[in-house]
C-alpha cells in the first residue's frame, strides 16, 4: 500500500472508496527490541528448566522470520549459543531452502550480512525436520530445544504433536508470534485455557505462554492510522474487511474520531455496490451469512442413536471385558464432551 502511495500519490487526493483491514485495529504491538527481548525471556525459561520452547508459525516468512531473529540473539549473546534449533515442517524446509537460493530479493541489512560472510539462515544449530520420523523424534528427545513447526494457530499440521508433548510440562515454553483467530487452539491456550483438546485427549496447560506481537505482519492501530492519514479526500468511506466484528467496531470509532473519515465495518458476506455520485448500497443474504441451527433435528438424531445403542446393549455385554471395556471408554469420552459443552454455556 505504501508503495501504491508513492507511484500515484493521486489516488491519495482522490480515493472516493479504500478497503482496508483491521486485524489488530484496537492495540500496538512491542517494538523490535522488546519483542525480541520477550522471545529471550521465554526461551531462557525453558531452557533454565531442561525444557523446550514452542513456536508455532505459519510456514512462509513467519518462520524464515523467526530464523533470522534466534541466528541474531545467537551472535550477540542473548540466547545459548549451542542451543539447538529445529524446524519442523516441510513446507517451511522447502521456503526457507527458496529464501536461501534467492538472496537478491532479501532486503539490503540482510544482503549485507551475507556479504560479510553470515547468512542468518543457515545457523550453525538450525536443523530441518521433514519426515515424520524426525518429527516423533523431537518428542522423545530430551533437553532444551526450540522447534518451529506449523501451523501458526496450532489448529493443523505437526505442530499440535508439539503441543501434546510438551504444553503439561510447567517449565516448558510456548510462544505465539502471530494473530490467533477464534475458535482455534492457539486463541484458547492464549485466552488463558486451563487445558486443551489435542486428538481427542484432554491436555493441561501448565507451560509458560508468551504472546509477541512484533513478529506480526498486520500492522498495529497506530501504523494503520498514520497510513490512512495519508488520504486527504474528507467525503472518503473506508471499508474495514478484515479482523473480529469487535475490533473493526473500536477502529471504525477511533478513525471516525481522529481522522473524520467515513468508517464502516464491513459485514460477513456482505455485498458493497459501488457507483460514482451515488451513495453505496449494502446487502446482505443473512440466510447464507447466519444459517438457522435446526436443534431440534440436531437432537433427534442424537437420541436416536442413543436409543439405538440401547437395543443393541445385550450385543456388548456378550463381548469378552476388553472390548466391553473400549466400548466403555468410547462412550466416557462422549459424555465428557457434553459435560464440558453443558460447562461452556
Amino acid at each position: 500500500p505504501n508503495q501504491l502511495l508513492m507511484d500515484d500519490p493521486d489516488i491519495a487526493e482522490t480515493a472516493d472508496y479504500l478497503f482496508m483491514e483491521s486485524t489488530y485495529g484496537n492495540r500496538d504491538h512491542r517494538n523490535e527490541e522488546s519483542s525480541r527481548q520477550e522471545l529471550a525471556e521465554a526461551i531462557h525459561y525453558s531452557t533454565k528448566n531442561g525444557e523446550k520452547t514452542i513456536i508455532p508459525a505459519f510456514a512462509v516468512e513467519r518462520s524464515q522470520e523467526i530464523i533470522y531473529t534466534l541466528h541474531c540473539m545467537q551472535r550477540d549473546g542473548d540466547i545459548p549459543a549451542d542451543l539447538p534449533i529445529y524446524l519442523d515442517s516441510p513446507l517451511a524446509v522447502k521456503a526457507t531452502r527458496i529464501f536461501k537460493g534467492h538472496p537478491e530479493f532479501l532486503d539490503e541489512e540482510t544482503q549485507a550480512l551475507i556479504a560479510k560472510g553470515e547468512h542468518p539462515l543457515e545457523t550453525p544449530n538450525l536443523r530441518f525436520s521433514e519426515s515424520v520420523e524426525d518429527s516423533r523424534r523431537l518428542n522423545a528427545m530430551q533437553g532444551p530445544a526450540v522447534i518451529i513447526s506449523a501451523s501458526g494457530m496450532a489448529n493443523a499440521g505437526r505442530i499440535r504433536h508439539h503441543l501434546r508433548h510438551n504444553i503439561w510440562r510447567p517449565g516448558a515454553s510456548i510462544v505465539f508470534t502471530g494473530f490467533q483467530a477464534m475458535g482455534t487452539t492457539g486463541r484458547k491456550i492464549v485466552e488463558g485455557a486451563k487445558k486443551i483438546t489435542i486428538f481427542g485427549e484432554d491436555v493441561a496447560v501448565k507451560a509458560k505462554v508468551f504472546t509477541i506481537g512484533g513478529f506480526s505482519a498486520h500492522a498495529g492501530q497506530s501504523q494503520m492510522l498514520d497510513w490512512l492519514s495519508n488520504f486527504k479526500n474528507p467525503n472518503m468511506r473506508v471499508f474495514l474487511v478484515h479482523g473480529e466484528a469487535s475490533v473493526q467496531d473500536e477502529f471504525a470509532k477511533v478513525i471516525r474520531e481522529r481522522l473524520g473519515f467515513d468508517a464502516y465495518p464491513a459485514e460477513y458476506l456482505e455485498e458493497v455496490t459501488l457507483k460514482p455520485g451515488t451513495e453505496p448500497t449494502m446487502a446482505i443474504d443473512e440466510a447464507k451469512a447466519w444459517p438457522t441451527v435446526d436443534w431440534d433435528y440436531m437432537l433427534g438424531s442424537t437420541d436416536a442413536l442413543v436409543a439405538e445403542f440401547k437395543k443393541r446393549l445385550d450385543d456388548v455385554r456378550g463381548k469378552p471385558w476388553v472390548e466391553q471395556a473400549d466400548v466403555r471408554d468410547r462412550l466416557l469420552k462422549i459424555q465428557e464432551e457434553l459435560t464440558r459443552l453443558n460447562s461452556e454455556l
